[in-house]
């Protein structure tokens, strides 16, 4: 007999919604937001925000890196000299060491997550660094945005 997987983690909505708040304001300096799980899996909530991405590149490949589970809000900035615009990405980690129950788990759990953070350009799911990388992003961000009208330079 199959079991459903039950949604165990819960969003922290509050410190989760200013933190996205803080990513989409134009006068913020913070352009990222990292949530991650409570030890106890019950909760999904900010681990971390700054303004330096590469940080986050260095958790993720870190010692505990390949057991982490994130889901890492990014504010990036896209365009030409002509027109410069904010885009933003919503990144999910799953650690190449995460067991496959807790995999399954998050494709669930996701959905809260996206319940809150909502507004993105480009969505990525990864366990491979390279991925992650901010230009790998951007290069996936520049094509999901249509016409670049550079003055050909």
């Amino acid at each position: 007999v199959m079991k459903k997987l039950k949604v165990k983690a819960v969003v922290s909505t509050q410190s989760t919604g200013a933190g996205y708040k803080d990513v989409r304001a134009d006068d913020s300096e913070t352009k990222y937001l990292m949530l991650t799980y409570s030890e106890d899996n019950s909760k999904i909530g900010v681990h971390r925000s700054g303004s330096d991405y590469s940080e986050v590149l260095t958790e993720l490949g870190g010692e505990d890196g390949g057991q982490l589970r994130a889901y890492i809000y990014l504010r990036v900035v896209t365009g030409d000299e002509m027109s410069k615009r904010h885009k933003f990405v919503l990144l999910t980690w799953i650690g190449p060491e995460v067991p496959a129950l807790k995999k399954a788990k998050m494709s669930l759990e996701k959905t809260q997550v996206k319940a809150l953070v909502q507004s993105f350009a480009v969505e990525i799911q990864s366990s491979d660094l390279e991925e992650m990388a901010l230009d790998s992003i951007l290069e996936l961000v520049r094509k999901s945005g249509g016409a670049n009208y550079g003055s050909g330079k």
